[in-house]
């Protein structure tokens, strides 16, 4: 590891990225700008055309969840980031589409280099669709060249301490790909081995807090039933029908 916290983390996951581009894309895949974004709705995401430099020259971005590399053993972290270059593949070399992120020909690349596209992250699941995971094919070629990567002593060197889920629900899913004969990994999730010092006052990894309660409620016309959401103790009359609003419990039956 650096002495710089930034240059040690990018530059693993620039090593990760040339890595996987020479083993699964045959070096050709050109350059993109890696960033680390947390969204509770996605571990990765590619965006076109994203950055341009002061020279003019535009490139790709691909952004991955820190979180989730906290969340799960190393080989699931970087299939999540080859997932993505799967996407910068197919926006430099394929026909993306705009409807549908995670359309046919994304699914056969994903398969050809031993990611599984799923929707639940286990087997049988829906392949395609705007929001698709993927589990890793034992022995496939992604498996292969990660764990040629990790032998050369491979590690990322920071974890993000706010998890984006529940930890025990990634850990499900890598429990039920186990007893279907498709674990891959090598060590545990760092979540789970993180040392933290005695006099620490919290823990290693912050689990996310319970979502707040919506404090407003659901208010109905008695006339013509349009609806608005405000707090319990607003008055709120229909401007079509001049109606006092109640709330929508109060009409029922």
């Amino acid at each position: 590891m650096t002495d710089c916290p930034t240059l040690s983390m990018y530059s693993a996951l620039q090593q990760a990225f040339d890595h996987f581009n020479e083993r699964l894309f045959d070096n050709e895949l050109p350059p993109c700008l890696i960033t680390l974004r947390s969204s509770r709705r996605q571990r990765g995401y590619h965006h076109a055309e994203r950055f341009i430099s002061g020279d003019g020259t535009i490139i790709h971005e691909l952004g991955v969840h820190p979180g989730y590399f906290t969340l799960n053993p190393l080989e699931v972290a970087l299939s999540t980031l080859v997932h993505e270059m799967v996407h910068h593949w197919q926006e430099c070399f394929g026909r993306p589409s705009r409807s549908n992120h995670h359309n046919r020909e994304w699914v056969g690349k994903m398969e050809a280099i031993g990611l599984v596209p799923s929707d639940t992250g286990l087997p049988d699941g829906k392949q395609t669709g705007r929001r698709v995971t993927h589990y890793i094919q034992p022995d496939g070629p992604f498996a292969r060249a990660c764990s040629d990567l990790l032998a050369t002593g491979f590690e990322l060197p920071w974890f993000d301490r706010h998890a984006p889920t529940d930890p025990e629900s990634v850990a499900q899913v890598q429990e039920a790909l186990a007893e279907q004969g498709l674990a891959v990994a090598s060590a545990p999730a760092p979540a789970e081995t993180i040392p933290l010092p005695d006099d620490a006052e919290k823990p290693a990894v912050f689990a996310p807090p319970a979502p707040r309660p919506d404090p407003r409620v659901r208010m109905n016309c008695p006339t013509c039933d349009a609806r608005v959401w405000a707090r319990p103790e607003t008055e709120v009359v229909c401007g079509s029908c001049m109606e006092p609003m109640s709330h929508a419990s109060e009409d029922a039956g």
